[in-house]
């Protein structure tokens, strides 16, 4: 049942899922029950974050109790430690993010496949677009200018302790209603986070949105595309009402990705 505001009640809490557009991704900050916690960070991207929760949500970020990623990506997890030291909040990686071994072992021609793709990716003009264009960085960073927010210690993100790993099914620690959906394909930590009373889809870079065609996409760079398919059937399966990609626009409805 949505609130006046639009946003999905359960019993007495309002659930609600903010977009943060940074340079390179897409980050969530979640608040229910009074408390948050925030998907996917890039480098020096915890800045925007703080500026965020305290200028727009008019927040104290230490209301954050949990930081997580959707794979280990630098351009979704390599701000995830400074963002937790700031807001003294906990950090929780997927399974096998930050885990060369259970990567390899799990998907050993994974590394070739990202490469190949990564590399035909390169010729698109769409990711020039998305990642060097000066203008979108200065028009995106000045629409929300961080205000005393102290520069993070060089090489902080490479201090990489997890408070915990999460698991297949398993829930965010301290959001029972999240769950966390294993999704290789992309690669093989990917992961989303699926709210299961709201059937709200946070999907890293396992779906993306296109918002000149109109709906949901798969990624361009994978590792593997028989993991993808299967991926993808499982999160057809969950039916989501709502799809929030790690890049690209958001997207509200029914059968969301029948035409995957």
């Amino acid at each position: 049942m949505p609130s006046p505001m639009g946003y999905p009640v359960i019993g007495s809490c309002v659930m609600k899922i903010h977009q943060v557009k940074g340079r390179f991704v897409n980050s969530y900050v979640v608040e229910e029950g009074g408390r948050m916690f925030v998907v996917d960070i890039g480098l020096r991207g915890e800045r925007r974050i703080i500026s965020y929760i305290m200028n727009i949500l008019e927040n104290d970020p230490l209301n954050v109790d949990l930081v997580v990623c959707t794979h280990d990506d630098p351009d979704h997890s390599y701000g995830l430690p400074a963002l937790a030291r700031r807001c003294r909040a906990k950090v929780g990686y997927p399974y096998a993010s930050h885990s060369v071994i259970r990567k390899l072992w799990h998907d050993p021609a994974g590394i070739y496949f990202r490469l190949l793709t990564a590399v035909e990716e390169a010729f698109h003009p769409r990711m020039w677009r998305m990642y060097f264009n000066p203008g979108r960085w200065r028009g995106s960073r000045n629409n929300l200018a961080p205000k005393r927010t102290r520069t993070p210690p060089r090489l902080a993100h490479l201090k990489i302790f997890p408070d915990f790993r999460i698991k297949n099914n398993e829930s965010l620690h301290g959001f029972d209603d999240w769950i966390l959906v294993h999704t290789p394909g992309h690669s093989w930590d990917s992961c989303c986070y699926f709210h299961v009373p709201t059937r709200s889809l946070i999907a890293g870079d396992t779906l993306l949105g296109s918002a000149r065609k109109g709906r949901v996409v798969l990624p361009a760079i994978y590792s593997n595309p028989r993991q993808m398919a299967r991926s993808v059937a499982k999160l057809k399966t969950l039916n989501p009402a709502s799809v929030y990609p790690g890049h690209g626009s958001c997207f509200h409805g029914d059968r969301l990705l029948d035409h995957i």
